[in-house]
């Protein structure tokens, strides 16, 4: 990736490696990121937010996920990617 970002366009990255074993988007949004945390089942989780606002989940273990999609996945809506907004808009809509 390093060679790649300096030939490409001419900068120099670092790269820092992370802990985590697993990303998943919570569709269902912020409020249900937040109740998931205030009951305490999201921790050593890390939340971020994709390009688009919505809640990014990083889990240090596949344990840990395996652990939350049973305790609180149907409420989260978990899933391993999220289309761009107007991708699903024109699935949802059927338009081209």
């Amino acid at each position: 990736v390093s060679a790649r970002m300096q030939s490409e366009y001419g900068v120099d990255i670092t790269l820092e490696r992370l802990s985590y074993q697993a990303a998943r988007w919570a569709l269902a949004g912020w409020e249900s990121v937040e109740a998931a945390t205030a009951d305490g089942k999201l921790l050593g989780c890390l939340q971020l937010e994709d390009a688009y606002g919505r809640p990014v989940l990083l889990f240090p273990s596949e344990w840990k996920l395996a652990n939350v999609v049973q305790e609180v996945g149907d409420d989260l809506q978990l899933r391993p990617y999220a289309v761009a907004p107007d991708v699903e808009e024109r699935r949802r809509g059927g338009k081209k």
